[in-house]
């Protein structure tokens, strides 16, 4: 993975390197980097500069370090377009009711592009989350967090990298409107088999390869919670942004 550094400029390689790496997927948020003493081999670098390019990593936001655990891949694109969409909802309340509309938009799109995209990998993990979607209704069950890994799921099958890093910041501000639209939307069981159906059917249209199918049934799935919500903002607000942060 790492190539050998050439003597000048250490520091900025290392970094550069590791960026790279980062920007092209091939590190993700989350993974946890090799121990020192294995980088520092692998790239041909001593401990301390390599220390130093870490540091400077983590001061940028790229990395972060927890001790006595490694050091861990930042999702810095998410971060960046996180924390200025949370001041313009908190500034203006309003901007909720375009943000669920663009999120039914986007991902309508991605629905389409996921049905062209897709591994085998990832329609069997989309597979098995609607089984235990289905297993939770017939339990009576809530299933909100069966629900949002579908969709971050698909945002990853869709194989754009931009999109993946858009829907993640989404899911992070949708996350408090998942939970109050299925307490108040998903109550009896006859909805909660419905939002089963619905996920069945873009999962079938998915395996299908029908792009304008799973487009189609995207957007009219996300379109129940955005009119639902357009709805009742005003009446659900405090809840959804006790949990903004």
């Amino acid at each position: 993975m790492f190539k050998t550094v050439k003597p000048r400029r250490v520091t900025e390689e290392i970094m550069r390197q590791l960026t790279e790496l980062i920007g092209q997927g091939s590190l993700q948020p989350g993974d946890r980097l090799p121990p020192e003493r294995e980088m520092a081999t692998s790239l041909g670098v001593s401990r301390n500069a390599l220390r130093e390019a870490l540091k400077r990593l983590e001061s940028d936001g790229w990395v972060t370090s927890q001790q006595g655990s490694g050091t861990y891949v930042q999702d810095i694109a998410a971060q960046s377009l996180r924390d200025p969409l949370c001041t313009l909802l908190r500034q203006s309340r309003t901007s909720l009711d375009e943000l669920a509309e663009f999120r039914t938009v986007i991902e309508s799109w991605a629905a389409a592009r996921a049905a062209q995209q897709i591994g085998p990998e990832d329609l069997a993990k989309l597979q098995d989350v609607v089984a235990r979607m289905g297993a939770k209704v017939a339990a009576g069950e809530p299933v909100h967090l069966e629900d949002a890994e579908f969709h971050l799921i698909l945002s990853r099958a869709a194989k754009n990298r931009v999109y993946h890093h858009v829907a993640k910041t989404i899911f992070y501000l949708f996350a408090q409107i998942t939970r109050v639209s299925h307490q108040r939307i998903y109550t009896r069981r006859v909805d909660q088999e419905s939002l089963l159906a619905e996920h069945q059917a873009i999962l079938a249209a998915i395996a299908q390869g029908d792009a304008g199918q799973a487009q189609r049934l995207m957007h009219q799935h996300l379109s129940h919670t955005e009119q639902w919500f357009k709805r009742h903002r005003l009446t659900v607000e405090g809840e959804l942004f006790d949990g903004l942060n």
